[in-house]
């Protein structure tokens, strides 16, 4: 097997590709110990990357503005011996056209392939030609740190929650892909349902876009639900998944990187398929209308006014929900209890 001390991991890519790929760090790590892996990407990723992920020595931030000489440049001063490129793109491809560096580049599996490869192991494909150990495991992969741990439980002692066991609610998805988002009506009887029990909170988790919807969905049950939509750093959000029972979640970042901490996730899909970008390890939690989507190359839903979640989304019936959410934390129905 060849050696490699140096090596070099680009991707440019959103936070749940992102993490999904991150067995590609410790596969490398793994089978070559003594190899400095640094990953190169997005600058806001370095929060969740470095010091989280245990097979990751370095990180470097990419400059999407950057030409292709500038990147050519910052490429030959690391001086890799081993480049891993998981965007596989044409800036990517010409910024090494002569470095002359052993190179393996990601390919995405075509959209009519069958069967489905799961985007975890297809990333992780690009290095199996030299990696002659796979983890058993793919996750978890992420590890928050005490900084992060203590700043969650400073938040929780502040509003006085610090003993009650969390639920992680990821209502949104961001505003590329509305259509991947469920109804929110159900979500809002969703979190009635679990505050019945009297036992759990449910936290609200999510990015800036999701701020408005996470107030809405909090204001629907009188204030209720922990809402720190907007609040969190990336590695603070990777504390209060870890740190939750289980997460419910469309197709969305949080989702994937619930997995990465290692937690469960039943995960909620239509507009796109979960063979591919669904919870990894948490398929037994998956409720798919996929095969009722018409829409699945598009951003938005053909069906349902601009904004508003795919029409798949609303074939996902609440007591599906219920009863996966239920069969998770072990509950019986709580009868016509509601309320702390």
């Amino acid at each position: 097997m060849e050696s490699f001390g140096n090596i070099l991991i680009f991707h440019a890519g959103a936070i749940g590709d992102t993490l999904l790929a991150t067995p590609v760090s410790t596969a490398l790590k793994l089978n070559y110990p003594g190899a400095r892996i640094t990953y190169w990407t997005h600058p806001m990723l370095k929060d969740i990357l470095l010091g989280l992920c245990p097979s990751i020595d370095e990180v470097i931030d990419y400059d999407r503005d950057a030409s292709v000489f500038d990147l050519a440049r910052t490429f030959s001063q690391f001086r890799p011996d081993l480049f891993i490129d998981l965007t596989n793109s044409n800036k990517s491809k010409l910024m090494t056209l002569f470095s002359g560096v052993k190179t393996l580049r990601y390919v995405k599996q075509d959209a009519n392939a069958r069967p489905i490869r799961h985007a975890a192991e297809n990333f992780l494909d690009t290095v199996r030609p030299i990696c002659r150990e796979i983890p058993d495991n793919l996750f978890p992969t992420i590890f928050p740190d005490a900084i992060s741990e203590e700043v969650l439980d400073r938040i929780l002692e502040e509003h006085d929650m610090l003993s009650y066991p969390l639920i992680g609610i990821v209502a949104g998805v961001g505003k590329i892909r509305p259509h991947r988002a469920w109804v929110f009506e159900c979500w809002t009887y969703l979190l009635v349902h679990i505050f019945g029990f009297k036992k759990y909170l449910p936290v609200l988790v999510g990015g800036h876009d999701e701020v408005e919807l996470a107030k809405r969905l909090n204001d629907s049950v009188d204030g209720k639900c922990l809402n720190l939509v907007g609040k969190l750093s990336l590695s603070e959000t990777a504390a209060i998944l870890k740190r939750c029972k289980v997460i419910v979640s469309g197709d969305t970042g949080p989702a994937h990187m619930a997995v990465a901490v290692g937690s469960r996730v039943i995960g909620l899909y239509g507009p796109t398929f979960p063979e591919r970008s669904g919870p990894f390890g948490c398929m037994d939690l998956v409720l798919d209308q996929s095969d009722k989507c018409e829409c699945h190359d598009v951003k938005v839903c053909r069906y349902t006014n601009p904004g508003e979640p795919g029409q798949c989304m609303s074939r996902i019936m609440l007591a599906e929900v219920i009863d996966k959410l239920d069969g998770v934390l072990g509950l019986k129905e709580p009868g016509n209890e509601s309320g702390y």
